[in-house]
C-alpha cells in the first residue's frame, strides 16, 4: 500500500465524483490515499480516459532514488530522466521573440508600443483585489453569495461590491460568519450572471490579487463557464503565499491571525468589499504593489 495523491484541474465534474469513492479530496481538486499498484494503476487508467482538456497530476511512494513516482497529463510541465533520476522540465516559451532588429534599443520598441497603446510611459500597474463569500467551499456544489473587488491603480481606488442572489436556506454558519441571510440576498441580490459580466469588464487586464485567490478563481471561472462566460486567466498574485515565506511560525494562516500578525487589528467581517480592503493593507506590508 503505497501514499498517493492526484490532483485535477478543469475536468468534468463525473471524474471528480469517481475519485471521491477511492480517496480523500483534502483540497479542491487534491485527492489522496493508500493503495497497492494495481488499483492506483486503474483509477489513472479511468483518469486519462475521462480528463478531456483537463490537467492531471500523480505521485506516490515507492523505493527508489527519490523515494516517490510521479507521472503528468496535459501540463506545460515534461518529465525527463537524468542518469536514471525523473526530472520536471519546464518548457521554454519559444513564441517569444527577444531578438531585436539592427539599429533598436529594447527600450526604443517598449517606447512604441506604449505609443500605439496610446499610454504614457509612466503609466501604474493595475492590481484587481477579489474576495467572494460562498455558501461552502466545493465550487461543483456551493454557490457564491458575494462577490467584492477593489482596484488598485496608483493613487487611485474604484470598488466593486454585489450580493449575489440565492435561492434555498443559507447554512447558519455561514449566516453567523457573514452576517447574509437569505432575506438580504432576495431583496439586495443581484443574477449572478449580470455580476460575473460586470467583475470581467472590471478586471479588465489587471493582475489579480487575493488571500488564497486559488479559492476565489476555481468559483468564479466554473461559473463563468456554467454561464458560457470568459474565464479569468490574468496573472495573479496570492498574498497568503507570501506571508508563508516570511512568516512560516505562525500557528496558522487565518486571515485573521495574519493580520494581526502584521500588526493589523481590525476584526475580519468576511464580507466581501471590506475584505479586500484588509488584503490590501496586508499586500502594502508584504510589497505586493511596488
Amino acid at each position: 500500500m503505497a501514499f498517493t495523491v492526484i490532483t485535477l484541474t478543469n475536468v468534468p465534474p463525473s471524474l471528480r465524483g469517481d475519485l471521491t469513492k477511492w480517496m480523500q479530496e483534502i483540497a479542491i481538486g487534491v485527492y489522496v490515499g493508500q493503495f497497492n499498484p494495481k488499483i492506483r494503476e486503474a483509477l489513472w487508467e479511468r483518469v486519462t480516459k475521462s480528463l478531456d482538456k483537463g490537467e492531471a497530476t500523480l505521485s506516490y511512494h515507492c523505493q527508489s532514488e527519490l523515494g516517490y513516482e510521479f507521472k503528468t497529463i496535459n501540463t506545460k510541465r515534461e518529465i525527463v530522466e537524468w542518469d536514471g533520476i525523473p526530472l520536471v522540465k519546464i518548457p521554454e516559451n519559444k513564441s517569444v521573440n527577444t531578438k531585436l532588429k539592427p539599429g533598436f534599443s529594447q527600450q526604443s520598441k517598449y517606447r512604441k508600443v506604449k505609443k500605439f497603446q496610446g499610454r504614457s510611459e509612466s503609466v501604474d500597474p493595475s492590481y484587481v483585489i477579489i474576495d467572494i463569500e460562498t455558501d461552502g467551499l466545493d465550487p461543483l456544489r456551493n454557490q457564491i453569495i458575494e462577490i467584492g473587488a477593489l482596484r488598485i491603480c496608483g493613487d487611485k481606488r474604484e470598488e466593486f461590491s454585489s450580493l449575489i442572489r440565492y435561492e434555498g436556506n443559507l447554512p447558519q454558519k455561514i449566516v453567523e460568519l457573514t452576517g447574509i441571510d437569505e432575506n438580504l440576498l432576495q431583496s439586495e441580490g443581484e443574477e449572478i450572471e449580470e455580476v460575473l459580466e460586470e467583475l470581467i469588464e472590471f478586471i479588465g487586464d489587471s493582475i489579480i490579487v487575493g488571500y488564497n485567490i486559488n479559492f476565489d478563481l476555481q468559483f468564479l471561472n466554473h461559473n463563468l463557464k456554467k454561464h458560457q462566460l470568459p474565464e479569468i486567466h490574468n496573472s495573479s498574485i496570492d498574498v497568503m503565499k507570501r506571508v508563508k515565506r516570511e512568516k512560516d511560525h505562525l500557528a496558522n494562516f487565518k486571515l485573521r491571525t495574519v493580520l494581526r500578525a502584521y500588526g493589523i487589528y481590525e476584526d475580519v467581517a468576511h464580507r466581501g468589499l471590506s475584505d479586500c480592503k484588509q488584503i490590501y493593507a496586508l499586500g502594502i506590508k508584504v510589497n505586493v504593489f511596488s
